[in-house]
């Protein structure tokens, strides 16, 4: 008995030994020179944002055809038509003696359906198909490449088509068209680009809404998902005595990618004028949009306010903030589910520009723009492009650091799990969000929620 006492008062002689030991945090303090020691600061700056489309925006796509009709009460009406070529799903096409043409369709699944409210769904719409005057290529990538002068007015349609939203779309064509195929060589029934350059390609739209109403829907079909059946009654010629029969050929609409066109009255909302509301509109509609001079103007300022006209400043943390007010209706399911800052870049080696997003969106741990209904904003961490702002003079800057706040998607990469980024130019979007002249104060809060830039900074001598 008397041993396990001993053991617990040596027990309880250790805790209180270790428990007197003191820890110095002051130990080291004086070896890191005052020079060295980077104190980190913090600045909220608010920055000026103006309205600007999105033109003209990449639209070629290698899946996705997109057609249809939209009116909103904040944008007006957008348009959008799809092109495609069309080419013989196989080689070798025979079609005997005295071909006759029975019946030419063309027949596609949807793949899905875009619209504003729930009840448009299932309206009408009317849609033709129509023979375009020059090919889809690699110099017709933007959204406005093709005008109308490029097609003819004239409806391959044999009679008026009324698509109500349903899982697939089938219009009969007019036997004229088939018959021109029929008279084709087979030297060009053989050939893609022979084929192509012959036939040129197939516009596909949609009648717009009524005048003063509002709705309308945007129809998707994957790219090779559309099919030309081409039914024909012809009389053998491989053997002798045969009688005539019926066969079908097919041709496949898009080989490679289709260009979707489109059009938007809300290009009469682009202004330099700093406004209370900044209108967000989907595909090559309208945007809020940074000015590099804007941008710069607002740094340079803040600069001089804190006296860091000569300082060497780096940047931990960039961070744009895009504030918005919750609807009355509360509904925002035609609000992007991510907004990131994009640039117009120039493609070397085809000369044409295209729009993308800042590299920033890559880097693991960083906000991207997804919307936060909680705290009604939008929030992107762009730090690599805040630098080149706060570093470089305005005569270093040029027009690929202008900004368009456009809505983006992401993909991942079933096999190494890599995740990558696109701008969405197939979904209409119609939202808004606090502009630089926002007045509205929230209760308990001092100021009105207008755009800004938020940065982790720390400050160098020269």
């Amino acid at each position: 008995m008397q041993f396990k006492h001993t053991i617990v008062l040596a027990i309880t002689a250790l805790f209180l030994a270790v428990s007197c030991i003191t820890v110095d945090k002051t130990m080291g303090d004086g070896l890191i020179p005052s020079d060295q020691n980077l104190p980190i600061h913090f600045a909220e700056i608010e920055i000026p944002v103006q309205v600007k489309s999105s033109q003209p925006l990449q639209q070629l796509s290698s899946t996705e055809c997109v057609f249809g009709a939209i009116r909103t009460p904040e944008f007006g009406l957008a348009e959008f038509v799809t092109v495609a070529d069309v080419c013989p799903n196989s080689t070798g096409w025979d079609f005997g003696k005295d071909p006759v043409v029975k019946e030419v369709y063309f027949l596609t699944e949807v793949a899905s359906k875009i619209v504003m409210e729930d009840n448009q769904d299932f309206i009408p719409q009317i849609i033709s198909i129509h023979r375009t005057k020059k090919n889809v290529d690699s110099t017709t990538v933007f959204h406005n490449s093709f005008t109308e002068a490029d097609y003819d007015p004239q409806p391959l349609n044999e009679s008026e088509y009324t698509y109500f939203g349903g899982d697939s779309i089938k219009i009969h064509l007019k036997n004229s068209f088939a018959e021109e195929i029929l008279a084709s060589t087979q030297e060009q029934r053989d050939s893609l680009e022979l084929f192509a350059q012959h036939f040129k390609g197939l516009l596909i739209k949609t009648n717009t809404p009524e005048e003063g109403t509002i709705g309308g829907r945007e129809n998707v079909i994957n790219l090779g998902a559309g099919t030309i059946f081409i039914l024909v009654d012809y009389q053998p010629t491989w053997e002798e005595g045969l009688s005539r029969r019926d066969t079908i050929f097919t041709l496949s609409y898009g080989t490679g990618y289709c260009l979707n066109v489109s059009k938007y009255e809300s290009d009469a909302m682009q202004t330099s004028d700093q406004l209370e509301i900044l209108p967000v509109e989907g595909i090559a509609g309208v945007k809020p949009f940074i000015a590099k001079e804007d941008l710069k103007n607002a740094i340079e300022s803040w600069k001089i306010s804190e006296g860091y006209e000569n300082k060497n400043i780096a940047v931990a943390k960039g961070t744009l903030v895009f504030p918005f007010e919750i609807p009355q209706d509360n509904d925002m399911t035609t609000y992007p589910q991510y907004l990131y800052p994009c640039y117009r870049d120039i493609d070397t080696s085809l000369n044409v520009e295209y729009f993308y997003s800042f590299e920033d969106i890559n880097t693991a741990g960083y906000a991207i723009g997804e919307i936060n209904r909680s705290l009604c904003e939008y929030k992107m961490d762009i730090p690599g492009v805040i630098q080149k702002f706060v570093s470089k003079t305005k005569s270093e800057l040029d027009s690929s650091d202008d900004m368009w706040l456009m809505p983006v998607f992401s993909q991942t990469d079933d096999t190494y799990q890599t995740t990558y980024y696109y701008i969405d130019n197939v979904t209409y979007y119609a939202g808004n969000i606090n502009g630089p002249k926002y007045s509205k104060v929230r209760e308990g809060e001092s100021k009105p929620r207008r755009p800004k830039l938020q940065m982790v900074y720390t400050v160098m001598d020269k």
